[in-house]
């Protein structure tokens, strides 16, 4: 009876390393191709810095202008967060809706007639803010986003910036300008630290694929996920 009994426990416990098994070598290969797109990342990085530092160097002091900048940038980075969504976000739906959010804010901006100084203030207060907020949720629900300090100072900051822009009194569209600037440049420094980080991540991932299966196409363990991370 007793050998029935551990035969039966054995074999329960060998179904569970197979379980565990499988839902391992599926996610090592969802994380290993979800980091493969950290050179797009690298490009939202180093698109949005020149943006920022062209928006500083040339003093905007157009609301036209302003507005023309801010819609390219909000159009751009919702396009590529709807292709995150698509490939690396753990939560699709929400990267999809943050992706189509920020198009419409920008195809919003763009269409309206004779947009106002206050009006646009307020926009990008808001813009900046739910970027803001949505940076800090990926800080912590993300698990490609390491160090999660990085894209929690990253939310915190622009979250900040857009706090600033809706509590100015008197906004000028120079100081407007310089915020959007401001956030353009940030963003775009942490959007590079975060693909190298990828980078790293994809590195650790094949090395370590490749040490345990060689050539032949294949997972690691879990726990050398976290390791590597």
């Amino acid at each position: 009876m007793e050998t029935r009994r551990t035969d039966k426990r054995d074999a329960t416990s060998g179904e569970l390393d197979d379980v565990l098994s499988h839902a391992a070598r599926h996610f090592d290969g969802e994380v290993l191709r979800a980091t493969g797109w950290w050179w797009l990342y690298l490009l939202l990085g180093l698109a949005s810095v020149v943006l920022g530092v062209a928006a500083l160097a040339s003093r905007i002091s157009a609301v036209g202008t302003l507005v023309a900048v801010l819609s390219v940038f909000l159009i751009y980075t919702g396009l590529l967060e709807i292709g995150f969504a698509a490939t690396i976000r753990r939560d699709t739906w929400l990267g999809v809706l943050a992706g189509v959010a920020s198009v419409a804010a920008g195809v919003v901006a763009l269409a309206w007639p004779g947009i106002t100084l206050l009006v646009l203030a307020v926009f990008v207060g808001a813009s900046l803010i739910g970027w803001g907020i949505y940076r800090i949720y990926l800080s912590f629900t993300d698990p490609l986003l390491k160090p999660r300090a990085v894209t929690l100072v990253e939310g915190i900051a622009v979250t900040a910036l857009g706090v600033l822009a809706l509590a100015w009194p008197n906004i000028s569209i120079l100081v407007l300008a310089v915020l959007v600037g401001v956030f353009f440049v940030v963003f775009g420094i942490f959007s590079f630290v975060g693909s190298l980080q990828m980078l790293d991540l994809h590195h650790a991932l094949k090395k370590g694929e490749d040490d345990v299966y060689g050539d032949t196409k294949g997972n690691i363990d879990v726990s050398e996920i976290h390791h590597a991370a």
